[in-house]
């Protein structure tokens, strides 16, 4: 298919040219043929092919089905190939695109490559965005792609400029009057802020996320970040029917997957071993998937999980490939949590949740009244 697209590019008049374009066309229609009529990538393949121009036609129909194509496979974790094809579709208005479209795309763009910890690329896309938006005096695509910069910081390990570049989103998107950019950033600075270990400002700020977003799966992500950080306080039961929400939700591969890491944790954490184990399958079932920071995730969990059980030798050679993976990737924050574990790998054991934690959900307010919020939630979900 990237070939086809490629080649309808190249805009070769010939006569010799046209009819081999035709040809291999043919050879792609009948291919999808083959594949399930059902299937939601199928339905994707056959509009970009349905959308192939002839002779001189608008590449307008196209760009679109491409730009369905590279979300789609965004939300099904991906990524490499949504950059492929997200390049297709960025090629498709030639050398005059409009600063808009540019702007829009670089935000995509930047955010691919920030989930592949690919961060000088990332950092470009995101200010090449933020240019653009500031030509076309586009305030939401602006913010959103600072927010992509904090998220970056993030990613490096640069806490306090994450949290600086999100508080100072969330309150210009306030101003401006932009919900969904203000809901962006309230979840950004709740993840900075639990990275920092200030869970109970960190749930203050992810629910308010949850409250001002009427956007499905920004939503779904804010109950997953929102699982963690109740976690974080002993709130155990509140953060497993968070989880639980976001894995009957029809989110994207990503947000989902989490949820089956934090509750892996939640598992080895409460000494359920049989659980544990269940949820680590699912995980290892999608490890090929797993963008690299989910994956130094992945690793943690699993060799803490291990070390809780005994298994101190497996759970060593899983924590010291988390740390070359960290390494190899430059995720900071990462390596170095893994190298404090392995230098107190004999510490981990199964544990019940500290009670003077579990008692937060009772004492303070903002989290009493999340756990009611999820508890009523999750009935209406059933």
């Amino acid at each position: 298919m990237s070939r086809l697209v490629d080649r309808i590019l190249v805009r070769d008049e010939g006569t010799g040219a046209q009819e081999g374009t035709l040809w291999q066309l043919d050879a792609v229609r009948r291919h999808l043929r083959e594949l399930p009529a059902d299937s939601p990538e199928s339905a994707h393949l056959h509009g970009i092919t349905d959308a192939i121009p002839v002779g001189s036609q608008s590449l307008a129909s196209l760009r679109l089905s491409l730009m369905a194509y590279a979300y789609f496979l965004e939300h099904e974790g991906r990524l490499e190939e949504g950059l492929e094809i997200l390049e297709l579709a960025v090629r498709t208005h030639g050398v005059e695109m409009p600063a808009g479209d540019f702007a829009a795309s670089a935000l995509f763009a930047g955010r691919l490559n920030r989930l592949l910890a690919r961060w000088p690329a990332a950092t470009d896309c995101y200010s090449a965005a933020e240019a653009a938006a500031t030509t076309e005096a586009d305030t939401v695509l602006m913010l959103r792609a600072r927010l992509g910069r904090g998220a970056v910081f993030r990613g490096q390990g640069n806490h306090p400029l994450a949290r600086q570049i999100a508080q100072e989103v969330a309150a210009s998107a306030a101003r401006a009057g932009h919900r969904e950019v203000e809901a962006m950033a309230y979840a950004d600075l709740g993840v900075v802020l639990m990275n920092e270990g200030r869970q109970v400002e960190a749930i203050q700020a992810i629910y308010q996320s949850f409250l001002l977003s009427d956007d499905l799966l920004q939503r779904t992500r804010a109950l997953g970040d929102l699982g963690v950080a109740l976690l974080g306080v002993g709130a155990i039961e509140a953060s497993r029917t968070a989880f639980d929400i976001v894995l009957r939700s029809k989110s994207s591969f990503g947000v989902r997957l989490n949820a089956v890491l934090e509750l892996m944790d939640i598992e080895s954490a409460t000494g359920n071993r049989m659980a544990f184990e269940r949820r680590r399958g699912e995980a290892e079932a999608a490890r090929g998937r797993m963008p690299p920071s989910m994956l130094a995730d992945f690793y943690y969990k699993s060799g803490v999980g291990l070390a809780r059980f005994g298994q101190l030798a497996r759970a060593r050679d899983l924590l010291l490939a988390g740390q070359e993976h960290s390494e190899n990737y430059r995720l900071n924050a990462w390596y170095f949590r893994f190298e404090q574990t392995i230098a107190n790998l004999e510490g981990c054991g199964t544990r019940e949740p500290d009670p003077t934690l579990a008692e937060a959900e009772d004492q303070l307010p903002a989290i009493r009244e999340v756990a009611i919020g999820l508890r009523d939630l999750a009935l209406q979900a059933t």
